[in-house]
């Protein structure tokens, strides 16, 4: 099945509330997501950094930062920085912290994208965040999880958009591709497109 083909089956199982068929599909939309930069996690990261985004490494297999570090205030665009952190820790996760460049509509399965589409259902054309274009969709790990990437708009991070639908922006952070869990990788799943003008901000 062609990527068209999987989102066209999903709108339709959503629609008629056939949940069973969203999970199902949900997973070969996760497979089909295919990187479009450097496979290897430092090179990823240094591609990052070129794009004004600022980055900074996450335990092996995690989410989270390694202990006694300060999370996304130590992220950077130094590539010399970069790259001491991944020839101490190779296996490192990547994390991209928001609001520098992008900021990031966190889709938490689902369910998420369900009540998205019930929240805007009378609404025949909008950005997903009025005012700030879509930059990439990347696949998470959860079975209909997707990060939109959208440029940054200077807010904060805000928890509960809808049900399931969380904002990253100022002072927060995701887990960027190549990056995997046992559970799964992080893939993009639309080309990224840096070529928007950025809105730097800062992790607080």
């Amino acid at each position: 099945m062609t990527l068209h083909q999987v989102e066209r089956e999903l709108r339709e199982a959503m629609a008629r509330d056939d949940w069973q068929a969203v999970e199902r599909l949900s997973v070969v939309l996760d497979r089909i997501g295919v990187p479009q930069r450097p496979s290897n996690i430092m090179g990823a990261a240094l591609w990052y950094a070129e794009q004004g985004m600022h980055v900074f490494p996450l335990q092996p297999r995690s989410k989270l930062p390694y202990p006694g570090t300060r999370g996304c205030k130590d992220a950077t665009t130094d590539p010399e920085q970069i790259t001491r952190w991944w020839r101490e820790h190779p296996l490192s996760n990547l994390g991209l912290a928001t609001g520098y460049v992008v900021d990031v509509v966190d889709f938490d399965g689902v369910r998420a994208h369900a009540a998205w589409g019930e929240l805007w259902a009378d609404v025949p054309s909008m950005d997903l965040v009025p005012g700030a274009p879509l930059l990439a969709t990347v696949t998470t790990p959860r079975p209909g999880g997707l990060h939109a990437y959208v440029v940054a708009t200077g807010e904060g991070n805000r928890a509960n958009m809808v049900a399931g639908v969380d904002y990253r922006g100022r002072g927060g952070y995701v887990v960027a591709p190549p990056s995997y869990t046992d559970t799964g990788s992080y893939a993009f799943l639309r080309p990224f497109n840096p070529g928007l003008t950025p809105h730097p901000t800062t992790c607080r």
